[in-house]
This record gives structure tokens, sequence and C-alpha cells, in this order.
């Protein structure tokens, strides 16, 4: 082989080649578009996927709060019926305690017995540990003491007039008062914290001072007031029996002695 033969045997493997790297280039290019293609449509279906799944998490998100705004409603709605349960019972309580009161004090037309009842009302019902129960002597214009309890409360047996401006407001108002929830000092005596007047018909019966509470019981609540309430009348009210009944079978008793002195 001529050296001219050679040279074009070169040339031409350089031509098959150069046609072997355009065909080569091309393929590339266009495996190129092809994957530029492919990733383009990935990316718009990962945006489409990420929009839904922003939707769904929304939705879940805004069904959560949903379901804990109606968890926290019905919890409010559970205490609630729990604390109205707690309300009624106490209620329910406090009307068995009052009609139980009211039956002890109707329950005697002995004047020692009815005091002893009020005295265990204030003890028992209302929570007082120290207090005293005066009553009204309308002959000689004063007050007795009828019944005390603690250390607190004046130790006499009789006063002209009661020395607390407390006690002289319930008189005056014919209502009960309170001060505050615990005693209180002043010029060396203490003063009550509670006064209620024992009224019937306008007529002062007596008067309930008291000065201290039962060391587990901090104030007074709302049924004590009912129960102060209920004092001031219908204690007032079986005093009062009491006393007529004593007077009229006083009276009997002597019409009767003096039937029987005739008969004899």
């Amino acid at each position: 082989m001529t050296a001219s033969d050679k040279a074009e045997s070169l040339r031409g493997m350089f031509r098959a080649l150069a046609e072997r790297s355009r065909e080569l280039r091309d393929d590339l290019i266009r495996e190129n578009e092809r994957l530029r293609s492919r990733v383009q449509l990935l990316e718009s279906d990962l945006v489409k996927a990420e929009g839904i799944l922003a939707k769904e998490f929304e939705g879940a998100r805004g069904e959560h709060e949903r379901l804990s705004r109606e968890a926290d409603k019905l919890v409010e709605e559970n205490q609630d019926f729990a604390r109205r349960y707690v309300e009624l019972e106490e209620h329910a309580t406090g009307l068995a305690n009052l009609y139980a009161a009211t039956f002890q004090l109707h329950a005697t037309l002995d004047p020692a017995e009815v005091v002893k009842t009020i005295t265990e009302i204030a003890i028992n019902l209302i929570g007082a540990a120290d207090f005293i129960l005066y009553l009204t002597d309308d002959a000689k214009g004063d007050f007795v003491t009828a019944a005390r309890e603690g250390e607190l409360s004046p130790n006499a047996p009789r006063l002209p007039a009661l020395e607390h401006q407390l006690e002289r407001e319930v008189i005056e108002t014919r209502r009960t008062i309170f001060a505050g929830p615990g005693p209180r000092a002043t010029d060396g005596k203490t003063s009550p914290i509670c006064c209620t007047p024992l009224v019937f018909r306008d007529r002062l019966v007596g008067v309930l001072t008291v000065y201290a509470l039962l060391s587990h019981k901090k104030s007074f609540s709302g049924l004590d007031r009912e129960l102060f309430d209920l004092i001031g009348d219908q204690a007032a009210l079986a005093i009062v029996s009491s006393q007529c009944f004593v007077s009229v079978d006083r009276k009997l008793k002597t019409v009767q002695g003096f039937l029987d002195l005739l008969k004899s």
C-alpha cells in the first residue's frame, strides 16, 4: 500500500470517527432534552403534590382545631354541670337543715327546750363557737342572758342595754348584720362578728350575738344567712309561743286550784 493510500485510509477513519462523534453528540443532546423534560414534569408533579398535601394538612389542622374547640366546650359544660350539681346538693342539704331546724324549734312548748334548740342550731348548723343569746324582759326593759357559749361574750345574767355598736344597730334596724370573718378587739373587748334580732310582729323578743366561729369554718355561707333569718323569725315565734303556753298553763293551774278549793 502506497503512502497516498494510507493517508486516504486515515482520513476515512477520522471522518468515520467524526461522524460517530456527531451522532453520539446528537444522541446526548436528545437524551438531555428528554431528561430535562422529565425533570420539569416531575417538578410540576411535585408542586401539585405539595399543593394537595398543603390543602390536606390545612383541612386536617382545621378539623383538629374544631375537634379541640368542641372538646374544650364539652369539658367546660361538664365542669359547669358538676358545679351546678354541687350547688344543687348544697341547696338540698340547706333546705333539709332549714326544715329540721324549723321542726325542732316548734317541736316543744318548753321555753328552756326552745333556748336549747336555738343553741344547737347556732353550734351545729351555723358553726358558731362563741355566742350569746339575750331575751328581752318587757316588764323591766332590759335583757336577760338565756344561753352563752365560749368566753368572749359578756358574762352577766342581765344587762340594762346591749353594749356593742353592732347590737345597737341590729336592734334599731331589725335585721341581721355581719361585721367580718373573725373577732376584733376594741378597747380591750372583743367585738361580735354577727348579730341577728329575734323579732315577732315588730316586737323584739331577743338578740343572738356571735363572736367567733368553729375552727374548721372560715366564714359565713349563704345558708348561714338563711339560718339567721330563720332564727330571727321562727325562733322568736317559738319563744313567744312557749312563753304564752307557760303563762296560760300557769293561769289554768291557778283557776283549777281555785275550782278545786271551791269544791272541797
